[in-house]
């Protein structure tokens, strides 16, 4: 009689769960993933939301599973510059290592010299990023027009100044790869209430 083995051993799938950092898409190994983005994930820095933060924002995606990045900054009122910005991060690996890359990246910068940041200077300090990742990329940078704009908004921006500052195009490849969007939201009020202004 012939024995068949009928369990079978399931693959090792390790995830991240912290109160900064949540893994929802369990990876098998690494893939397509750099040295350096690996060890980005193993030794995030600047994870959480630092004491005396002025400035947050939410940015992600929720097709084929939820991605999303918070940022959070303390920004020196007289400079307009970022002394601190921490992170949490929701999704896969590549999405817990921009949001951290991208974090320690801008800190101690201008908000024009963040606003330089291309997704090819990201990409450059984590020796890569999977193209199928490349929503990661794009989520990150616009994370920092985010976390600029709640500031600009909470020192009392207008519409106008955040479209000169900030310019969006609602049909633009980041716009429409980010569904969700603080920045956006922040828009939305604004123009909701000056619509409102304009019928009193």
């Amino acid at each position: 009689m012939t024995e068949r083995n009928v369990y079978i051993e399931p693959e090792e799938r390790r995830v991240i769960r912290t109160k900064d950092v949540y893994q929802t898409a369990a990876e098998i190994g690494k893939t397509g993933y750099s040295d350096k983005l690996c060890a980005v994930v193993a030794d995030f820095k600047n994870n959480g939301a630092p004491e005396g933060y002025n400035a947050q924002c939410m940015v992600g995606k929720s097709k084929r599973g939820e991605v999303a990045m918070w940022l959070y900054g303390v920004v020196d009122p007289d400079s307009n510059r970022f002394l601190k910005v921490g992170f949490k991060a929701r999704g896969c690996l590549a999405m817990t290592a921009c949001s951290s890359m991208i974090a320690q990246m801008i800190e101690g910068k201008s908000f024009e010299e963040a606003l330089a940041i291309q997704g090819d200077d990201l990409k450059a300090e984590l020796d890569g990023v999977p193209q199928e990742k490349s929503y990661a990329v794009i989520i990150a940078i616009e994370g920092v027009k985010a976390l600029i704009g709640d500031y600009l908004v909470r020192q009392g921006a207008s519409l106008e100044t955040l479209d000169a500052d900030l310019p969006c195009d609602p049909m633009s490849l980041p716009c429409l790869a980010t569904e969700h969007c603080s920045l956006r939201d922040s828009r939305v009020e604004l123009r909701l209430a000056q619509m409102k202004g304009d019928r009193s």
